[in-house]
């Protein structure tokens, strides 16, 4: 990442404090104030600088292509909608069900800009996998993606251009979906 790059997570961690070493900021959203509390309190945690921002957004009911799932309303918090639009490097490893993180994916291919990384976490779940390798297909003018086997397996998407995004469930995806919900 270029000097002074931002990051941007959704679900702290271990991954907060990577990024703090790594970054010039970050900012975290997570839906849990206990389990962000906890973060800070890592053994290896770094210190959050005046340039972090850490934020508890409970997850809520919303609608993503005709299907009723949780996730992170960004929309509705203007700051933290800015902060994912400045940043160039954003880690999806929230919501906690790794089949429900395709929202929180769409929101930071959507707002994120050109030149972005962005970090999917938990690839060896199907359904992850699933909507991840989908929405890279359908979107092949506009993100390149490479999947690596590292860890729970990650897909990793690069940002090429900023468009409308397109994203068409299967069958199975849609009514899976409205199972979970």
């Amino acid at each position: 990442m270029p000097a002074g790059s931002r990051g941007f997570e959704f679900g702290s961690g271990r991954s907060t404090h990577a990024l703090r070493r790594a970054l010039a900021s970050t900012v975290s959203i997570e839906h849990s104030g206990e389990w962000l509390e906890q973060t800070e309190e890592m053994t290896q945690a770094v210190a959050k600088r005046a340039s972090d921002e850490t934020a508890v957004l409970p997850l809520t009911r919303c609608w993503n292509s005709l299907r009723v799932i949780e996730s992170f309303n960004v929309e509705n918090r203007p700051e933290v909608l800015r902060h994912l639009q400045q940043s160039r490097l954003v880690l999806v490893d929230s919501p906690p069900n790794p089949a429900k993180r395709e929202h929180a994916l769409f929101l930071a291919l959507q707002y994120t800009p050109a030149g972005a990384v962005i970090v999917l976490d938990d690839l060896e779940i199907r359904a992850t996998a699933r909507f991840a390798q989908r929405l890279a297909r359908h979107n092949r003018k506009l993100f390149r993606f490479w999947l690596l086997d590292i860890d729970h397996s990650l897909g990793v998407f690069l940002k090429l251009r900023h468009d409308r995004i397109r994203s068409r469930p299967s069958l199975i995806e849609f009514v899976g979906t409205w199972l979970r919900a």
